[in-house]
């Protein structure tokens, strides 16, 4: 019988898209869009452009690879138009100081140092409301790019940390392993279980599909309509688009191993031990098998089974309802736990060859291989 999956994240109350048989999946990479709901992106973009705005002002900057401390030239690293928000804020506090506050100022809120305008900035708990203020002047752009940088990393890897599960309509949540799932969350399951159009459904009104518009994309659109009602140079419209989308896969750097770890159980999977080949991996994104495959076939479950040969049942993963996050390799080994995790990537590969030995034949992985296709990053890990 024919089974039709869907992952869900019970505790945030999000399911993807129906992803189809889970063979099929498999093969096919239908499952690819569990890799940006669980990959944590790296903000270290913007400890270099802190780093060379302190070169830029003279300060001695630390090696930290090489534990010295160095004078260096201009970096060209940093963007003008970087460059040029940071002078906007420079000038800004210089006035403040060369033109001491009156008591009119004081009360100025344009007037106050920039430091207190990011303080209040941090305080906005509105994504929009932040773009709001950031759009009332150049300075205040200047102030809020960063800010609203931060939501829309902070935007990213929704799922990290949660506990996820690949169901189907055959799934009971009574047949579950014990404490799985709460009395209210197995309810919402079993009516879950029974939607057949996942774009328009709603459980109790509280449950939603993930995906959709990026938040980038959402403050492009604010932005636009915005722009409707007041007027503005064709450069500094061309500065607030490039400001709300940055360069996404610049969070997801490609020169350094990333892993799949499992919070619940304390192990990892190394992405260039799955691999078929090292041209197909893309930091977290690997192309033809990868951590989304991984992660369906340990994650589903169900009373209906899905046999794939030599006694491997896919509708019984043990990490079903486990918590994940896709990793640089070297922040795991940075961790102060870090001797406490165990990689189980031979293990994976081995379950993987049986299942895909299973339905392709030994020599899947040349199979498999030559279907590839090249996608480009940004539209593979969904962020285009």
């Amino acid at each position: 019988m024919h089974q039709y999956w869907r992952a869900i994240a019970p505790g945030r109350k999000e399911v993807t898209g129906c992803i189809g048989e889970l063979v099929q999946a498999l093969l096919s990479g239908g499952a690819a869009n569990l890799v940006p709901l669980l990959a944590r992106p790296l903000n270290a973009h913007r400890w270099v452009k802190l780093i060379a705005l302190r070169v830029l002002q003279g300060e001695n900057v630390e090696d930290e690879r090489e534990g010295t401390c160095t004078r260096r030239t201009r970096t060209r690293s940093l963007s003008q138009s970087h460059l040029a928000k940071t002078n906007r804020i420079e000038q800004h506090d210089a006035l403040l100081k060369a033109s001491p506050g009156t008591d009119n100022n004081l009360k100025s809120f344009p007037c106050l140092p920039s430091e207190i305008h990011h303080a209040i900035f941090n305080n906005i708990d509105d994504v929009q409301d932040v773009l709001c203020l950031s759009l009332t002047s150049r300075y205040f752009w200047a102030v809020g790019l960063s800010h609203i940088e931060d939501h829309i990393v902070s935007s990213l890897a929704p799922w990290a940390g949660e506990r996820i599960i690949c169901v189907s309509y055959q799934s009971d949540p009574d047949d579950f392993p014990p404490g799985l799932l709460s009395p209210a969350e197995k309810e919402d399951l079993i009516e879950l279980n029974h939607v057949q159009d996942l774009n328009a459904f709603s459980i109790k009104h509280t449950w939603k599909k993930i995906g959709g518009p990026s938040l980038s994309q959402r403050l492009q659109e604010w932005f636009k309509e915005y722009e409707s009602h007041h007027r503005m140079s064709s450069a500094d419209r061309t500065e607030i688009i490039m400001g709300l989308k940055p360069e996404i896969l610049e969070f997801y750097p490609r020169n350094q191993p990333w892993v799949l770890r499992n919070l619940t159980t304390k192990e990892y999977v190394r992405g260039e031990a799955i691999a078929l080949k090292d041209l197909f991996i893309h930091g977290p994104h690997i192309d033809v098998i990868g951590f989304s495959e991984v992660l369906l076939s340990r994650i589903s479950w169900s009373s209906q089974p899905v046999e794939v040969g030599h006694g491997k049942d896919m509708a019984h993963g043990k990490w079903a309802g486990h918590r994940f996050e896709i990793i640089p390799l070297a922040t795991l080994k940075r961790g102060s736990d870090s001797a406490e995790w165990v990689d189980v990537s031979d293990e994976l590969l081995r379950e993987l060859d049986v299942i895909l030995t299973s339905q392709k034949g030994d020599d899947w992985r040349d199979t498999l291989s030559r279907r590839y296709q090249r996608v480009p990053a940004a539209v593979a890990l969904g962020y285009s």
